[in-house]
């Protein structure tokens, strides 16, 4: 008798707290995204370039390859270049340079990671585009790989791998 009073008693708890959760959410005006641009990084004003990408005090580098996936493998498609900061073991910032392979592009990206979850904007064409991606790291051979999902339109998928310090 106890144990079906706690359950409903339990219930009635889980279907309160969904309630003020959804009235809650439903009052929350979100920025519109066109407008709404965001710089991740605390060096707002700081212009990366190849000769102070690599100024970090409690991270490291990484460079690499990224790629998209077709039906027989990965196309390369240019490099990236980059620091990170840490703010504890499994989360910090990061900012990098990408350069296409063909020379016809280039940009920046910063953004934020936590775990295995990454967040943050890449900029191409005096435009920025959000990103979100998931990353693992092969700590014996300082490798790292990577997926993300570009929120541009249509949506894009790149692929990345290379080597941190």
């Amino acid at each position: 008798m106890g144990e079906i009073k706690l359950k409903k008693i339990l219930a009635v708890f889980i279907v309160g707290i969904l309630l003020i959760g959804i009235s809650s959410a439903s009052a929350v005006v979100l920025p519109n995204a066109d407008t709404f641009r965001i710089r991740p990084l605390k060096q707002v004003n700081r212009i990366l370039t190849s000769e102070n990408i690599g100024q970090t005090s409690t991270g490291g580098n990484f460079s690499g390859q990224y790629a998209m996936k077709n039906e027989s493998g990965f196309v390369i498609l240019g490099t990236i270049n980059g620091t990170y900061e840490k703010n504890s073991n499994y989360s910090g910032s990061f900012e990098a340079i990408w350069n296409s392979t063909d020379g016809n592009a280039s940009g920046t990206m910063s953004g934020w990671y936590w775990g295995c979850l990454f967040l943050g904007q890449i900029e191409y064409d005096n435009d920025s585009y959000w990103f979100v991606g998931l990353y693992k790291t092969n700590t014996t051979s300082n490798e790292f790989y990577s997926v993300a999902i570009i929120f541009s339109s249509p949506w894009i998928i790149r692929y990345a791998a290379g080597i941190y310090t």
